[in-house]
């Protein structure tokens, strides 16, 4: 090869290079909510196949249900169709609208608008390829139109679905699953969290649209138990024993990664033993009814906000299966709820509803279910129970981030200890 050949050759180089990577990134306006999210995203099982045909009437039935909404308030139809249009899973577009907007056709935020909180600033950037939807999708009149709004955001899931391979080429990033993220992110993903509680919301509604008999696993601690949350396996972002309070206290559950609104099932039968709040130093002695829970929503609570706290009876099972020998109490308490639906004393059996995943009592971190298992008094790890149906928080980024501050704590500590003092560089 000549000299002329070689540096042609080496121009078409520089122009496919410069080509592949020929706009700045699209981003959101507003950086999407804290979301746990697991180290490897191929730790995640593969996902439930969609029935088809879909049935509309049993898809409308568990839209409504995991929307909380009444059957005729939910774009079932509208769901369909858009996905049918768009050639895209119409229940990863119904979970995506659940996770995007809590199913409201007329949100509105700084992140979007409508059932899909889509907003024209992540499309329409300079030299970016143009999205497959008109401007004119983008307008008020629009976007508040389930139906249209809907429609665009198949299409702009298409888009993710079809490119995402050759995005994450140009534009690195971090590892996820599919285009779902990209809905998010845009052109660089940043977090897989958004997406892996979009992919979990599908396993809720296809569980409701199939559902299945649930039979409850026989435990460690001599109870047969279901998930404390639907759509398993569930990420769990921290365990016992963790640091709380920069380490003034330790934690004593489990964490689930979960959706505000989502419902909390208990996990084995049970009776009512606690019902109320938690103030900052002390917990309410005396029930509180589940109608007069609104006025708690709204004042600052203790670590454990609104919580419910149920007595499975006593463990019997034999030592030799690995189970907790002798009779035991076991007590199972679910915290940070939003509210919860049952009263002191009340019976409940392995997968009734007991109350909703809230934030009360959560300072900083993203929504999630506290778990706590109490064995005659004393805190147990709940995952020693729960087995696959969660995935443990050492396959978090979450955990790597908690024991990486919780090093530098202690190396911090050491330090003064020992009378050496802070380097002047050292941080607070």
């Amino acid at each position: 090869m000549d000299f002329a050949a070689a540096t042609i050759a080496g121009l078409i180089v520089m122009l496919a290079a410069s080509s592949a990577r020929a706009w700045p990134p699209r981003q959101p306006p507003l950086a999407p909510p804290l979301a746990h999210e697991l180290l490897r995203p191929e730790r995640w099982p593969v996902e439930p196949q969609s029935p088809a045909p879909i049935d509309p009437e049993r898809f409308r039935a568990a839209l409504a249900t995991v929307c909380r909404r009444a059957p005729e308030r939910v774009p079932a139809d509208e769901i369909v169709a858009a996905a049918a249009a768009a050639g895209v899973d119409p229940f990863v577009l119904a979970a995506l609208m659940v996770e995007r907007s809590r199913c409201q056709p007329r949100y509105t935020g700084r992140d979007g608008h409508g059932a899909l909180a889509i907003h024209a600033r992540l499309y329409f950037r300079r030299g970016a390829p143009r999205p497959p939807v008109a401007v004119s999708e983008f307008a008020w009149r629009a976007v508040f139109d389930p139906a249209r709004n809907l429609a665009a955001g198949a299409r702009l899931l298409r888009m993710w679905q079809d490119r995402h391979e050759s995005l994450d080429a140009r534009f690195s990033g971090v590892g996820h699953r599919s285009g779902v993220a990209h809905f998010f992110w845009g052109d660089s993903v940043r977090s897989s969290g958004g997406e892996d509680l979009v992919f979990t919301t599908r396993r809720r509604l296809l569980a409701h649209y199939a559902p299945a008999i649930e039979v409850p696993r026989p435990s460690v601690f001599g109870i047969d138990v279901v998930s404390p949350l639907e759509g398993t396996p569930r990420v769990a972002s921290s365990g016992p024993g963790e640091d709380r309070d920069g380490g003034a206290r330790r934690h004593r559950g489990v964490d689930i990664a979960a959706s505000v609104g989502e419902p909390v099932r208990a996990i084995a039968d049970a009776v009512v033993v606690f019902a109320g709040v938690s103030f900052a130093g002390s917990i309410r002695s005396a029930p509180i009814r589940p109608e007069r829970l609104a006025r708690y929503r709204r004042l600052a609570l203790g670590p454990g906000g609104i919580y419910v706290c149920l007595g499975h009876g006593d463990a019997d099972r034999d030592s030799a299966s690995g189970a907790v020998s002798g009779a035991r109490s076991i007590v199972s308490c679910y915290m940070h709820l939003e509210r919860y639906l049952v009263a002191l004393g009340e019976r409940v059996t392995a997968g009734q509803t007991i109350g909703f995943v809230g934030r009360t009592g959560v300072k900083s971190a993203p929504a999630h279910l506290h778990l706590e298992i109490r064995i005659d008094g004393r805190a147990q790890n709940p995952l020693r129970c729960l087995g696959d149906l969660v995935i443990p928080p050492r396959a978090t980024k979450t955990y790597r981030w908690v024991a990486a501050a919780r090093r530098a704590r202690q190396q911090r500590a050491a330090v003064l200890s020992s009378g050496g003092g802070l380097p002047a560089t050292a941080g607070p």
